[in-house]
């Protein structure tokens, strides 16, 4: 009988076929998880962060895709005029890792085109690699960058994969051109927030210059006859007043003349400035204000002053600034302290003249302080801060070759650092020695 049963079941193919059904079905589940896999990626790749860096986009972008395709690096390539930049992503580790190529784009060769020229700058990174590109287009089917997977041999996409990188090339297209549009529209809120405040030093440098001049004149009237009383008065008991009077005119005619200078900072002439100058006019301008806050200040400055190349005005309308910001921070505090300290130091082969100014004020938090130096984000309250100041600072120390950078804790103080480049005395003996022979 089992005989039978067996020849019957041989004759009819009923177990073959149950086999062939089982091998379908489980196939069937495995390719809708691996299309749900790539719904997930997908979808994650449309959240891409639009204040991202593009190196950092390049790492996120490549931990998603190495879920669901085959590859050994990750290219994201973006085209910006006549030259593009792709960021190369690896694994490095649990975690990955990105460095820059940047290359120029042959004026005859149109963009949608570039994986010509890409190709073979990748294969001289990674000879033994594979590339795979697709092209990112924006919203008017202009080809802006591209996406691309360096695979080794044993990696080669099937033409599956080519579709499915292509499908993701479109939807990652959206998030980079996102991404693109808000750098250009911070672009603008920065040049918008110069512009702002150059119109703001300009008029304040105006009224100050206004006043300066109005102010010369009695204050010229009553230095010239508080010494002449003086010289009349000797030992008499009212000399003492005397003399304080004429000390306050002094002090209020070296007011003047910084306002005087301060007003003039439009010029930004370049020259060779001692740091320790340009500290002791902030001082001079702000010292008051500061002092009569109950603020102690202290001073470390380097002997002999060091010496840079720039404008001396807009470097001190940055120390100003950072001392006025050092002093809102330190409202209600004890034993409120601002310490200015002036130092050497050497960093990527180059000699940097650097200014710390600290406060052991409120602080600033961790999350707050990547975002200081945005134009328009202040820590203050409204009506104390425009958020301008710091972003205009850190332009003009680039603008100067510098750097300008913040570290903080709460409740423990803040410092802020700007460096600029160190001019040698044997640079500024040279200076005077060509002025001289001209």
């Amino acid at each position: 009988m089992q005989n039978k049963q067996e020849i019957l079941e041989k004759l009819t193919g009923i177990q073959s076929s149950r086999k062939s059904y089982y091998t379908e079905l489980i196939h069937l589940v495995e390719e809708m998880k691996k299309k749900n896999r790539q719904l997930a990626v997908i979808n994650q790749l449309t959240q891409i962060q639009i204040s991202a860096t593009w190196p950092e986009t390049s790492m996120y972008i490549a931990s998603q895709l190495t879920q669901i395709l085959p590859f050994a690096h990750f290219a994201l390539t973006l085209v910006k005029g006549s030259s593009y930049s792709s960021y190369l992503s690896r694994r490095d580790g649990e975690g990955w890792q990105c460095h820059t190529l940047v290359g120029a784009v042959p004026s005859e060769l149109p963009v949608h085109s570039l994986d010509r020229v890409l190709h073979p700058a990748f294969a001289e990174l990674f000879p033994d690699h594979y590339a795979l590109s697709v092209p990112l287009r924006s919203q008017l089917n202009q080809t802006f960058g591209y996406l691309t997977l360096l695979q080794a041999d044993e990696q080669r996409s099937v033409p599956e994969d080519a579709e499915l990188f292509s499908l993701i090339a479109s939807h990652v297209g959206v998030s980079v051109e996102n991404g693109l549009l808000f750098q250009d529209v911070s672009e603008k809120i920065k040049i918008e927030a110069q512009l702002v405040q150059s119109a703001k030093m300009a008029a304040i440098g105006e009224m100050a210059a206004g006043v300066a001049h109005e102010l010369n004149s009695p204050l010229t009237a009553i230095l010239g006859n508080s010494q002449l009383l003086l010289r009349e008065m000797k030992e008499s008991p009212a000399a003492p007043l005397m003399n304080d009077i004429y000390q306050c005119g002094v002090r209020c005619k070296k007011i003047i003349q910084n306002l005087l200078t301060f007003s003039r900072q439009d010029e930004y002439l370049f020259s060779t400035v001692p740091l320790d100058d340009v500290v002791e006019d902030a001082l001079g301008l702000v010292g008051y204000q500061l002092s009569v806050s109950g603020l102690t200040i202290v001073k470390e400055l380097v002997q002999p002053p060091l010496l840079f190349h720039g404008s001396r005005h807009q470097i001190e309308q940055i120390v100003i600034n950072l001392l006025l910001n050092a002093r809102d921070a330190l409202v209600g505090r004890d034993d409120p302290r601002i310490e200015l300290r002036s130092f050497t130091r050497e960093e990527d082969g180059r000699a940097y003249a650097g200014l710390t100014v600290r406060d052991n004020g409120a602080g600033i938090s961790q999350d707050q302080l990547p975002q200081i130096f945005q134009p328009f984000y202040s820590t203050k309250d409204r009506t104390k801060g425009t958020g301008l100041g710091l972003s205009v600072s850190l332009g003009i120390a680039e603008a100067h070759g510098g750097k300008l950078f913040a570290e903080s804790q709460e409740n423990k103080g803040s410092t802020f650092t700007l460096l600029l480049p160190l001019l040698r005395e044997e640079a500024r003996n040279g200076e005077e020695t060509d002025a001289d022979c001209g």
